[in-house]
């Protein structure tokens, strides 16, 4: 079955041609949904966020001037809410930081057009599991290394929530600090080299990056001592470069400590559980469910029940005489839960309320509705899920806001890509990586040519040994004399060589495709300089699905390598 001809019209949610026409549908959303909000109960929830949001950022030591007068605007019953949200992930990638971004900028501007307070909230998952790749782990762009990256780690147990890991042990923390300067020491000097060799002068001040990255690592610092676990010191970073560094208004809150406020939202879920059940049936059937939640969601009530293991338990729905009954196993420890939810006309929930996390189809029905929001920045891995949500919620009634997905490639050179980039140059001869796949090819069929030969080599040898009895003198000399021309053939091709550039045009592909970690921000562009840069491209009314190029003391150095060497 295929979504309804209503939820794929408005599928045009996600993508907007640019920053000027979202701020036009988020305009008319809010008129439009004026008289259909619960202002009431609105306000309740937003004065509730209110306090954990003050919570956090005394804690993390970002409760700024401005950030203060948001909490006072977002108590204000005629203030226009923007939310986007995330897991704590180490150092994150700028897709995830990027939305503070765009939230802000769109705060700003609909606070000028409707002359109201506009609020942007950013709520922290961090009551999602440790699986992740992205929680547990960081990338820099390395080519020397293998894959071309550098990882930063933390392993942790599987199947946990986030704020259930302590945070890194100090002696981690000072290893990643190591490796992160050893990678830019690394890098320097392999530009350095590079350059020389082209005879070229590399005037880049290393004094400059390795002062950014200071700056950058006392923040970080900072975040881990005033964090209590693992995801408080993601979360905490996060806040200090939007809030302190980008000074904005940002208002951060963790899941965990505000989502038992939106009792009444689930309690209504569950009262219409039957239709929800339903069309979150619709939804998961004809939507990409490797993206999105999956067929048996429909089954499930919708909430996670968080067990004293630190883990949670995904409750079925089953129906009981007049009670509707939420019983599953805990994902970790396997205890088994099983509760009462009352009746689907007065479901009952506040015994287990502070136990309990929206899933990932739920949390859009749930906060939207519950807070008022005007409109969601999601990210490009919740795409299904949001549609989905989208299906039900307006099946159900549920306002639901516009919701866009801005997620450009960054395009700079860094120390990491602009190593990679003249590597590229002494195995292609060009600077241009638009003929990568055409310099890959070549190389590949080198490299194919002399297996080839080897091959057929091996072949003959393989005929020799044919047969029965021992081997005449003739036969073994037939031998050595193909062993040695299969050496002969490695040797003038250098097949040794080729193969090793094969590796190394693999990991320049993934150093030149990577989507880098915020270290690689901080370092290389600066973190103002980068959200000056993203604010600027905003305002200008740039495209939102375009790449955004981005400026870098490396600039002058790759252009002054393209005039002396040129660029073909």
């Amino acid at each position: 079955m295929f979504l309804t001809s209503k939820a794929a019209s408005t599928a045009s949610y996600f993508s907007y041609e640019n920053f000027e026409k979202l701020a036009d549908a988020c305009a008319d959303f809010y008129h439009k949904s004026l008289d259909k909000k619960n202002q009431s109960s609105i306000s309740e929830r937003r004065n509730q966020l209110a306090k954990t949001i003050h919570k956090f950022h005394v804690e993390c030591g970002t409760l700024t001037p401005s950030v203060e007068e948001a909490i006072k605007n977002l108590q204000s019953s005629s203030c226009l809410l923007l939310m986007t949200a995330h897991q704590p992930n180490l150092f994150a990638y700028s897709g995830v930081i990027r939305k503070a971004t765009l939230n802000h900028v769109l705060a700003q501007k609909l606070s000028e057009r409707l002359m109201i307070p506009v609020v942007s909230f950013f709520g922290i998952a961090d009551q999602d599991f440790t699986d992740d790749r992205w929680v547990r782990s960081a990338l820099l762009p390395d080519v020397d290394r293998k894959n071309g990256l550098l990882e930063l780690r933390f392993d942790m147990p599987e199947k946990l929530m986030i704020n259930k890991v302590a945070k890194p042990s100090r002696n981690l923390l000072d290893n990643w600090r190591n490796e992160i300067e050893k990678w830019m020491d690394r890098n320097f000097s392999s530009i350095s080299r590079e350059c020389k060799s082209f005879g070229l002068k590399f005037d880049a001040e290393k004094a400059e990056f390795t002062g950014r990255f200071k700056d950058f690592w006392a923040l970080v610092e900072e975040a881990y001592e005033r964090a209590e676990n693992y995801a408080d010191f993601n979360s905490f970073t996060t806040s200090k470069i939007v809030n302190d560094i980008w000074g904005y208004d940002t208002l951060f809150s963790r899941f965990s400590e505000c989502q038992q406020f939106f009792e009444p939202e689930f309690c209504f879920l569950l009262s219409n559980f039957d239709k929800y059940s339903q069309y979150v049936k619709e939804a998961t059937a004809s939507t990409d469910n490797s993206r999105g939640v999956q067929e048996e969601e429909f089954k499930t009530v919708p909430f996670w029940y968080h067990c004293s293991c630190g883990s949670k338990a995904r409750l079925k729905a089953e129906q009981k005489d007049v009670s509707l009954i939420g019983q599953g196993q805990c994902i970790r420890c396997g205890k088994e839960h099983m509760f009462d939810l009352g009746s689907k006309h007065a479901p009952q929930l506040s015994a287990i309320a502070s136990r309990l996390s929206a899933r990932s189809l739920s949390m859009p029905l749930v906060l939207f509705h519950g807070l008022g929001v005007d409109c969601y920045i999601g990210g490009v891995g919740g795409t299904e899920y949001l549609k989905q949500a989208q299906f039900v919620a307006e099946n159900l009634n549920i306002t639901f806001p516009p919701v866009v997905v801005w997620r450009p490639r960054d395009v700079y050179f860094g120390v990491g890509q602009l190593e990679a980039l003249m590597l590229f140059r002494k195995l292609s001869g060009t600077f241009d990586f638009s003929q990568y796949a055409q310099v890959e090819a070549g190389l590949q069929e080198k490299a194919a040519a002399v297996q080839r030969a080897i091959d057929e080599l091996e072949e003959k040898k393989k005929q020799f040994c044919m047969g029965s009895g021992a081997r005449s003198e003739e036969q073994i000399q037939n031998l050595k004399a193909l062993s040695m021309k299969q050496s002969e053939v490695r040797r003038a091709a250098n097949f040794s060589l080729l193969a090793r550039n094969l590796g190394l045009l693999e990991n320049i592909a993934a150093v030149m495709n990577l989507y880098p970690c915020i270290v690689d921000y901080a370092v290389n562009v600066g973190l103002k300089e980068t959200s000056e840069q993203w604010v600027a491209y905003l305002r200008r009314n740039g495209p939102l699905s375009s790449n955004i190029s981005l400026q870098t003391r490396f600039d002058n150095v790759l252009a002054c390598a393209q005039s002396v060497l040129g660029c073909e």
